[in-house]
């Protein structure tokens, strides 16, 4: 009772959370936290049990949540983006592609950093239509295509790196591997997989502006933040090689490098 006590408690201070900032309804977060009880004790998600559908789904039923989640995901990685871009060789790739991108704004500034490169956005249908709109007003559209589709089902075939960014976090081990090995599947022979997530390393903060990122994806959405190990583990999984981990200069994220076993 104490525990429940404590979740039910907790869960009515997340409305400044993660989630409920990004422009959907705060009670739908709050329903799935008031769970954390059996959350913690099954390790299974509580949004969709508690409202009847995933937070994706929920979010992309409706395109003004589809358009609030876009201009979250832009307000949470502020300075990110550039560090992103200018703090790994984005250049050593002819064509790029960004599996589950947003509207674009991570990969409009690798493009503005490496004039090189071209590059791509995989979205669901909603916000790939929004992603079509901000790159175009970018300036941006003549260098990248934006394509629709659900990158659990499959991902557009033939680039040199598959860039996947704040994602697999989303979800558990089974599905996380599901996408890479969908971007395996689809990238040529000598591609990169890019996975550019917070690494957790023991006793080192995360300095991510959510405190409380780990918990929220695992109460949200059942995936988790991982170390480098884990990281491997899932690659290796879906037949790819970690090649290395390549630390982002002033930024949260690292990028986890990966090839076809």
């Amino acid at each position: 009772m104490l525990l429940q006590h404590r979740c039910v408690r907790l869960s009515s201070q997340r409305r400044g959370s993660l989630v409920t900032r990004n422009g959907t309804d705060p009670d739908a977060v709050v329903r799935g936290w008031q769970d954390l009880e059996r959350v913690l004790e099954t390790g299974k998600p509580a949004f969709a049990e508690a409202n009847g559908q995933t937070f994706f789904a929920y979010v992309a039923s409706d395109q003004k949540r589809s358009e609030a989640m876009a201009r979250y995901m832009k307000g949470i990685n502020g300075p990110e983006g550039p560090r992103i871009a200018s703090g790994f060789p984005f250049g050593r790739f002819g064509r790029l592609i960004d599996i589950g991108g947003g509207p674009g704004h991570i990969l409009a500034d690798i493009l503005r950093a490496h004039p090189e490169v071209e590059g791509a956005v995989f979205e669901l249908p909603r916000t790939a239509v929004l992603a079509q709109q901000f790159l175009r007003e970018q300036g941006l559209a003549h260098r990248c295509e934006v394509f629709a589709g659900d990158f659990l089902e499959g991902v557009t075939p033939g680039y040199d790196a598959y860039f996947i960014k704040s994602t697999l976090h989303d979800w558990d081990d089974e599905r996380s591997v599901q996408v890479l090995r969908n971007c395996r599947n689809a990238m040529v022979a000598q591609g990169r997989i890019l996975v550019t997530e917070i690494v957790l390393e023991p006793g080192k903060p995360i300095n991510h502006p959510h405190r409380f990122i780990d918990m929220e994806m695992m109460v949200s959405f059942g995936g988790k933040e991982r170390t480098a190990e884990e990281f491997g583990a899932l690659l290796h999984r879906a037949g790819l090689r970690l090649e290395r981990i390549h630390s982002i200069e002033g930024s949260f994220f690292s990028i986890v490098e990966g090839s076809k076993a």
